[in-house]
């Protein structure tokens, strides 16, 4: 069974937005992922939901490996296997004031999760954090749903200039403290997220970033320590206590698949240039 393509949209030179017609998306709950393979010989990925629809689904999709620069460059018209939906769901109540911490993608699975807890009654907020201009994504969408949005650049090139740990601390001198702060986006941010959370006396909750294989905790690639046991962040994840995760290991974890991502995507932009090269 094939997955058709309704939109496929082009939101900066590293980032898309893909909606997919899914009769399962009335299963979806906040916070949930797919595990999308979309052709016969790419490697499967978890993509977080944005937008969740009667009959479809929408993901944003950043370029940071093979796979993911193949569907922007060459997907066209239907994915080819989709797992869906994935993970255990967040777990959506009235905390009171919630802040969200995002950065780059990580923007996506909080846009998701913030409109499930406003609708429960949460006064929300949002902090984004790109590394560049290039990858702040969904502002407009982000400030029509929460309280307040602030952004930041790592480099300055787009709102205020800072990194994760600037702008939290921005937001605890400059308004009233959160009872619950959600990060995602990156293990290290999390990981600084957790820390000062736990400084501050604040509940955080974490989407842990791991390598995620088959969404059935089957291959193991996704443990991760929380409370010093291993659990699966594919089944028992992605959302996670902050202040129980060992965040050391699942850092290691991650940029040793981001190595060899890496130079599987400059790989990848080689062969997609000799093709473009042979068609002109």
């Amino acid at each position: 069974m094939s997955y058709k393509v309704l939109r496929k949209e082009k939101i900066t030179p590293l980032a898309f937005l893909l909606e997919v017609k899914d009769e399962r998306a009335k299963r979806v709950k906040p916070g949930q992922y797919a595990l999308v393979q979309w052709n016969e010989d790419a490697e499967p990925i978890p993509l977080s939901f944005l937008s969740v629809f009667e009959n479809s689904y929408t993901f944003l999709i950043e370029v940071v490996g093979k796979t993911t620069l193949e569907m922007m460059e060459l997907l066209e018209d239907e994915i080819k296997f989709i797992e869906a939906p994935c993970g255990s769901p967040f777990p959506v109540e009235n905390y009171g004031k919630v802040l969200l911490i995002s950065k780059n993608w990580g923007i996506a699975p909080l846009i998701n999760v913030g409109k499930a807890l406003k609708e429960v009654g949460n006064e929300v907020y949002l902090i984004h954090v790109g590394e560049k201009e290039e990858r702040v994504y969904l502002m407009e969408e982000a400030g029509k749903e929460f309280e307040k949005v602030l952004l930041f650049t790592e480099d300055g090139s787009m709102g205020e200039e800072g990194n994760t740990e600037w702008a939290f601390r921005y937001f605890l001198e400059n308004y009233e403290k959160p009872d619950l702060v959600v990060s995602a986006g990156s293990n290290l941010d999390g990981k600084i997220v957790s820390e000062m959370a736990k400084e501050k006396g604040i509940k955080h909750i974490a989407m842990v970033n791991a390598h995620i294989l088959d969404a059935n905790g089957l291959c193991l690639a996704c443990r991760v320590l929380v409370e010093d046991q291993e659990k699966l962040a594919c089944i028992e994840g992605p959302w996670f206590e902050g202040d129980k995760v060992n965040w050391d290991y699942a850092i290691q974890k991650e940029l040793f698949y981001r190595e060899e991502e890496e130079r599987a995507l400059k790989e990848a932009i080689k062969q997609l240039s000799r093709l473009k090269t042979k068609r002109d």
